[in-house]
This record gives structure tokens, sequence and C-alpha cells, in this order.
């Protein structure tokens, strides 16, 4: 099987030893590279470093930015929102202001209180406790007030002073917003001003100066430099600054890491980690490569191993598409060419050996055109194809192109795939019949229904319901009454193949839905102390009608002791049972058989019809398994009955059984458990 290729050659112990020094500078090499490049990627990583860390801080402090504008955003349009309500209503009564105030204010825990003063005298206060004293102060009295309010009265727009010490407590920051409203006098005219204290803690926490990052010291500084809020002494740091800007305000925010930009990478030990590592492979790779000649004769009988333990064929065929190797499995499967499966020799040669020997059944008789499709599909690498053998096996045969120009090809047997493939095929047609079984019966009663039931609905068309008519002008009463009973029995009659038919479909119906429970393990029984005689009785005497029509006796033998069961599903099984052997018997008398073996009840049922060879009486137990198409039509039904049936008994925990060869008639024996006064209780 192995060319000379695969044969493994001894070492050369001289060569190895000479090539050692060659080695060992080798490793000094790698070892000398990987330092430089480990110092190399410190340097540039350290640099990076520092830009990320500036990067990350400076987004940090803009976000930090963003938040404190937000905030005094938020308090500008507190004092700008209610500076527009009294500007509508200069006249607003204290109430009215106490609730626009709470709306505004609500979750602002920062503002410490909201004043308005018209005319520069303090009128509204909120909230009024602790401030109520300072209701009724006039601003213009306090110059110190008035510098601030003079500015924002000139800018026209609300203007934010501070921070400075505040009558609450701590430091703060005072908002004020001049009103002006028209008048008769002139267009617009200064109504007053509204003050709004901000808490310079509370506003500054709000926004995250205290937040998680504890690595970072920050600092707020106004235009003068003067420390607003924070840490001092940040210019050492080097620190990022950011700049915000808001009615009044101009501050710096300063953001540094609180002990210094770090010089050193983090990632300086994982570099020389992966360095030394990547030195490491290197010389196990170059030590690997050297290993390589010593191992080779090891891998090839690994893999010719490897290939042998394969359970399906497997060969390999060179650019030229010869034999490079094949598994013993390959040789298996191909028997009949197996002795022309020799090293270089040429596939198309390898499949004439085995033409000439019959091994492929689709050639026979076709051999040259076989050959011309099959050398296609085998150049197309890639298009898996079945393929027959001479013994009836099925191969499943892929091929596939390796990037050196090889042909590698898989033969796997799927020969119990196909039966199954078949079977399942075998069983959907099944299904099939029995589905178009069940629409012709389910239309054939529908249309008789449908058909006697428009003579109903329109009587007028009857020739019986004219010729009453007919009579009843001429007036004479007994032929009136002869042409009103003519009338009758017709409908009497429509009535009765009406009646017959829906009953006909709802035998169909009930048995599918009972195949649906039964499979869907939902049917429940309903279980008491019933005699297997009297049910029997009970079913003979409704089946009596029929029997008679075809001129055949039902006779009821034996007796039987009690059994715990449900009566309507016992009935419905000896109906089914006893129906077909009326169904199915020419002549004679259909026996119906009771009787005890020991625990077991047992109800046989004897026909006289043709019998039942070995593979029908596994298809009539079969769900859907009715014999064929033409015995739903000579007799009528779906197959459902007797499936149905032997469901219904196995649920007892009783079977269904027959016995019958072809031409002597059937008999079907239903055994059940015999009551014995604890089923109840077990059950």
């Amino acid at each position: 099987m192995t060319s000379d290729v695969f044969k493994p050659k001894p070492p050369d112990v001289t060569h190895c030893e000479s090539a050692m020094p060659q080695i060992l500078s080798k490793y000094a090499l790698i070892v000398v590279a990987a330092i430089a490049v480990g110092v190399l990627l410190n340097v540039l990583d350290a640099r990076q470093h520092v830009v990320d860390q500036r990067a990350q801080v400076s987004q940090s402090n803009r976000a930090l930015a963003s938040a404190l504008e937000t905030a005094l955003n938020e308090k500008i349009l507190i004092i700008e929102g209610i500076a527009a309500v009294f500007e509508a209503d200069p006249n607003l009564t204290f109430a009215e202001f106490s609730r626009t105030a709470e709306v505004l204010l609500e979750n602002d825990e920062a503002v410490l209180n909201l004043a308005v003063a018209p005319d520069m005298v303090i009128d509204y206060v909120y909230p009024v406790q602790p401030n109520e004293a300072a209701i009724g102060l006039d601003l213009s009295s306090r110059p110190e007030f008035m510098v601030a309010i003079d500015r924002a009265v000139a800018a026209d727009r609300t203007i934010i002073d501070g921070p400075f010490p505040l009558v609450q407590g701590g430091e703060g920051f005072i908002a004020r917003s001049p009103v002006f409203v028209d008048t008769v006098e002139q267009a617009e005219s200064l109504w007053g001003v509204i003050s709004l204290v901000i808490d310079k803690y509370g506003m500054f926490t709000s926004t995250g100066f205290f937040g998680p990052d504890t690595d970072l010291v920050i600092s707020v500084q106004d235009a003068e430099g003067q420390l607003v809020f924070g840490a001092p002494g940040l210019a050492d740091l080097d620190p990022i600054l950011t700049s915000v800007e808001r009615n009044g305000i101009e501050w710096t925010i300063s953001m540094a890491p609180r002990l210094g930009w770090a010089k050193t990478s983090p990632a300086s030990a994982a570099i020389w980690a992966i360095v030394g590592a990547f030195a490491v492979v290197a010389m196990l790779t170059l030590r690997a490569f050297d290993w390589s000649v010593e191992r080779k004769e090891k891998a090839e009988t690994q893999l010719m191993e490897a290939v042998e333990a394969l359970e399906d064929g497997f060969a390999i065929y060179d650019s030229d598409d010869r034999l490079v190797l094949c598994n013993q499995r390959y040789k298996e499967i191909y028997k009949s060419s197996a002795d022309a499966m020799i090293v270089g020799e040429r596939f198309e040669d390898i499949l004439r050996h085995g033409l000439n020997n019959g091994q492929y059944k689709d050639a026979i008789g076709r051999e040259e055109e076989w050959l011309k499709h099959r050398l296609e599909l085998h150049k197309s690498y890639g298009t898996p194809m079945e393929q027959r053998l001479d013994d009836g096996r099925w191969l499943r045969v892929v091929e596939r192109r390796t990037p050196s120009g090889n042909t590698v090809g898989f033969r796997v047997d799927i020969t119990m795939l196909k039966a199954a493939l078949e079977k399942a095929e075998s069983a959907n047609a099944v299904k099939t019949n029995f589905l178009n079984a069940v629409s012709h019966e389910l239309r054939t009663p529908l249309t008789v229904v449908l058909g006697y039931n428009a003579f109903l609905s329109n009587p007028k068309v009857l020739p019986t319901f004219k010729a009453l008519q007919a009579k009843t002008a001429e007036g004479d009463i007994a032929q009136i009454e002869n042409a009103l009973d003519d009338f009758c029995n017709d409908v009497q009659r429509f009535s009765k193949q009406i009646d017959a038919s829906g009953q006909h479909l709802m035998t169909l119906i009930n048995g599918i839905l009972d195949l649906a429970a039964i499979e869907q393990g939902t049917l429940k029984l309903e279980r008491e102390v019933v005699s297997l005689r009297q049910i029997s009785e009970a079913v003979i005497q409704e089946l009596k009608p029929v029997a008679e029509k075809k001129g055949l006796d039902v006779a009821l033998i034996g007796q039987a002791s009690s059994v715990y069961a449900d009566p309507q599903r016992i009935k419905q099984i000896l109906f089914n049972l006893i129906g077909n052997a009326i169904k199915f018997s020419k002549t004679g008398t259909v026996k119906v058989r009771l009787s005890n073996d020991g625990e077991t009840v047992r109800a046989e049922i004897e026909d006289n019809g043709d019998g039942l060879s070995r593979e029908e009486i596994d298809v009539i137990f079969s769900r859907f398994g009715q014999l064929d198409m033409s015995t739903a039509r000579q007799h009528g039904g779906v197959g459902l009955g007797l499936p149905i049936s032997k469901e219904l008994a196995e649920l007892h925990g009783g079977t269904l059984e027959v016995q019958s060869q072809k031409g002597t008639g059937s008999v079907f024996c239903l055994k059940l458990f015999a009551f014995s006064g604890q089923s109840e209780q077990a059950a």
C-alpha cells in the first residue's frame, strides 16, 4: 500500500552532532532579538500610555464640565421660568407663586431659596421657612446686593455671582434675573428682580465632583485664578483644563491624577512576558524543526494507522489521478476491483476493472456511458453522488481536491439509510392514500346531505309537490290526501338519507378525533363494572339489520365474566370487530364467542371473508393502514376502526389479535382482565 515516499529514513547522527553549535548560536540570536524588541515595545507603550491617560482624564473633565453646565442651565431655567410667570402676571398671588416654585424646585436639593422683589422689595419667598425674615427687605438699601442686580438689569439676563458666605451657612451662589413688564407710559419697564440662592457644595457634589474616580484631583477656579471649589495646587501636576462659561460665570476645571502622570505602562510586565513567550516559542519551533526529520517515520505510521481506523472507505489520488494510498475498508467495499488497487494505478483503469467484473449495478449494459459520466463527476471535485454495487449495497461517494492537487475520496455505506428512506416514503404513501380515502369518505355523505337538503329547502321543485298543488286546485279530497302522502314519503325518504349520511360522517369524525386523542395521550377512560355479554348483545342488535340485508346470521355463543372497563369504548371495539365481520363475510354466520381463560376474558369474532395474508395482518392494525384503495371503494371506511380498537384494548390493559389465512376467513380475539373486586381500586 505505501510507496517509497512514505518509507522513513534513519537519522544522520553525524550531521546532528555537527549542527549543535549552529543551533546554539541561533538560540543566542533569538534571545538578543527578543531583548531588543522588548525594550522598543516598552518605550513605545509607555509613550502611548501617557497619551491614553491624558485622553481619559480629558474625557472625564469634559464630562464633568458638561454636567456642571447642565446644572447651571437648570438653575437658569428655574429662575427664568419664574421670571416668565411674573412677566405674564405681575399680580401673581403668593399661593400661586408657591405652587409654581414648588414644581420648578422639585428634587433640586442644591437650591436653598427663591425670592421675588417687585420694585426691589422682597414680597415672595420660597420656601417660607426659614426665610420669612427676608420678606419686606428693600434691596435698594443694600449696596452689596445692588451691584449684582444692576449687572443683571444692564445685561437684561440672568447673572450668577459667587461664591460668598450664606446666611444659611456655608458658601453659595446667587442667580439674579430682572423682570420687565409692559406699561402704559412706556413700552417696557423694570418690574423687579428674582433671586435664586444655590448651595455651592450641593451643586458641585450633584454633578459628580466627589464621584468614584478617587484617583483624580479636581479644582475649579474663576477668571482671576481664585479657587472656587476643590483642591488647590494642581498647577504642578500638569492638569487637563476645561472652561465653563455661563451667565456671568467664567470657570476653569483642572483635573489630574492624584499621584501624577504614570511614566511606566502597567503592561510592561505583560510585554516582557509576551516577548519571552515568543522567544521560547521561536526556540521550541527551531527545536521542533530539528526533530521533524526524526519524527517523519512516526508521523507517517500514525497517518496510515488513522486511515486504517476509519469506518469508511478512504483513498487519495495524485494530481495525475493515480492511486497514492487507500485503506483496507476501501478494498473491502470494492471487492471486485480490489486486486487492481495498486499504488500508481490510474483511477480510470481501476473503474474499468470493476466494470469488467460487473461491480456497478447501474452500469450493466451501458458501461461506456456510465464510465464517462462517472469520470465527469470525479473531476467536478465536490459533487456528492450515490452508487449502487453488485451486492445490493449503496454508497455515498464524496471527493475533494486538496491544495496540492491531490484528490481525497470517501466511500460511506448508506445501505441502511436508503432502506429507512424507502420505508419512510412507503409510510408517507400509505398516509397519502389514507387522506385520499378520508376525503372521499367525507365528500360522499356530504354530497348526499347537501343534495337532499337542496330539495328540502326548495320543495316546490319536487314532482310530488307539484302533483299536490295540481290535486289541490282540482279540489278532490281523496286525490289530495294521496298526493300529500306521496309528498310526505319523499320528505321522509330525504330525511332518512340525510340522517344516514350524517351518522356516517359522525362515525368518521369520531374515529379521526379518537385517533388524535390517542396519539396525544388525552383520551380518558370512564371505567365501571360491565357485562361483556350485555354489550355484545346490544351491538349485535344494532347491526342485525345490516347482517340481514346481506343474508347473514350473527350468533352469540358462551358467557364471560364482568370486566372493569369503559362501557362505551368496549362497545366501540366490539362494534368495529362485529361490523367488519359482517362487512367482509359473504354468506353463512358471523360467530361471537365469549369465554374465560383464567383471569382473562376473551371475545372472539369469526367471519367468513376472504381471509388475510401475513403481510396484510401487519398492515390492518397500523394507523392509516387500509389494505388498498380498492378495499375502501368496495367496502367503505378509511381503515381507522381496527387501529383504534387495538389502541383502546391496550389502554384497558388488554390485547387485540387476529388469526387468519388467505381464503379461510379471520378470527379477531379481544382479551381483557376479568373483574376481581380490586380492579376498581387499582384503577
